[in-house]
């Protein structure tokens, strides 16, 4: 009996130091604090700083040249020359610019599918955790009961009304149900664990513990709707269709790049002979790109450019099969939880505690007490995993329509 009162201080002592957290707060400190997230939004502001340096203007080149044609005693023929040049381009940078952008665009469609499954999976693993915890409640409720049974048998052996087989077989029941209820509370640790991983800080995480609930009134809408939106909404299309007007832009540089440049040049020489003079000079040269004749780099683009539209086309067929696919899984999971019913769990409840009545009045064996108690516990453990199910699956739905949307679970106090 004392190990049972020390048992049940050292439960309680746990959840008085469980830190409770809605589904909002969770979420919150997800964005904010995730690390994996923050350095993923970082490749928005390299790209921000790439649009901003691909605005520059070819620099200028200066060119100070000294010469000496005669005797340097004499000093004649000593000049001074100094030179000013530039190359100009036409169209190089402003499709230099316009690459530069399409890629930024693209760094923040990137992103965004980013934080479409980093929302999702950010959401699984709080309900995991509303899993874990309803099945430790679930396994706690049981070792309550085969333990208050078990000291019962002890002391109506004590009284010599059971054999002592009566009272062991109890007793090695409760200690079976025992090991179920530190597994699953191992389990619900972990799951909280994995939550601080989101939260971006691990200390203390084994003590987080969410506050919601894993039920839902949801059902599901023609899936015409569903495709409709994921084809306007899903990220993984604006990527392939950023990364087409990459490969285009990309295309519209390197053929910037082979049009023809214009050296320009101005400059002036000092010569210092007697007597001395200053000679002007003034000059252009248009550099012979006979590399064009090389066709190689311009194929190269144009098949680049044709693969990028091809992606976009399978990233739509891939969209359509991800609806698909969650929308069936979503349904399925419906029909699963209406399987169940609070009657249902109520009735089976009914049963066991008439059972055990049974059993304490010495009109039934524990065997027969034990099954009943096994087939319902394996029940309300069926129905937490359909409700988990249910709700897994619809995140999944918005996760493959497009959406970033949160799962939205009320906390207890709120239903």
């Amino acid at each position: 009996m004392m190990k049972k009162i020390l048992f049940i201080i050292a439960i309680t002592a746990t959840t008085v130091s469980a830190q409770e957290i809605s589904y909002e707060k969770y979420m919150q400190q997800v964005m904010e604090s995730n690390l994996a997230l923050a350095a993923k939004r970082l490749d928005i502001d390299i790209a921000d700083a790439q649009l901003k340096s691909s605005k520059v203007f070819n620099d200028p080149t200066l060119g100070v040249t000294y010469s000496n044609n005669e005797d340097w005693d004499k000093g004649l023929g000593q000049s001074i020359e100094i030179e000013l040049g530039r190359t100009f381009t036409f169209g190089v940078r402003k499709n230099r610019i316009r690459m530069a952008d399409s890629e930024r665009r693209l760094s923040v469609a990137v992103f965004e599918e980013y934080m479409r499954n980093f929302r999702a999976d950010a959401t699984i693993a709080y309900l995991k955790h509303l899993k874990a915890k309803m099945l430790l409640d679930e396994a706690q409720e049981i070792l309550d009961d085969l333990a208050g049974i078990a000291d019962n048998d002890s002391l109506r052996f004590k009284r010599g009304e059971i054999a002592e087989s009566g009272w062991l077989e109890s007793r090695m029941a409760m200690g079976i149900a025992r090991n179920a209820m530190l597994e699953a509370e191992a389990e619900c640790n972990n799951t909280a664990i994995r939550m601080g991983y989101y939260m971006g800080n691990l200390d203390g995480s084994e003590s987080l513990r969410g506050n919601g609930s894993l039920e839902i009134d949801k059902q599901a809408e023609p899936i015409e709707k569903y495709i409709g939106s994921a084809l306007e909404h899903r990220a993984d299309i604006v990527v392939a269709l950023s990364r087409a007007d990459v490969a285009e832009a990309i295309q519209r540089y390197n053929k910037a790049l082979r049009r023809p440049e214009l050296n320009a040049v101005a400059g002036a020489t000092y010569n210092m002979a007697n007597p001395d003079f200053t000679t002007l000079k003034a000059g252009i040269a248009i550099p012979l790109k006979f590399s064009n004749l090389n066709k190689g780099a311009r194929i190269a683009d144009e098949i680049l450019t044709r693969q990028a539209n091809i992606d976009v086309e399978e990233a739509q067929m891939v969209v359509r099969a991800d609806v698909m696919q969650a929308y069936n899984n979503f349904r399925y999971a419906v029909k699963q939880t209406e399987t169940f019913s609070d009657k249902m769990l109520g009735d089976m409840r009914t049963v066991v505690e008439s059972k055990r009545k049974a059993y304490e009045l010495g009109e039934i064996p524990f065997i027969d007490f034990l099954v009943v108690e096994r087939d319902e516990s394996e029940m309300r453990r069926q129905y937490i995993e359909a409700l988990f199910g249910k709700a897994a699956a619809w995140v999944e739905l918005q996760r493959a329509t497009g959406f970033s949307l949160e799962f939205g679970t009320a906390t207890e106090t709120e239903q």
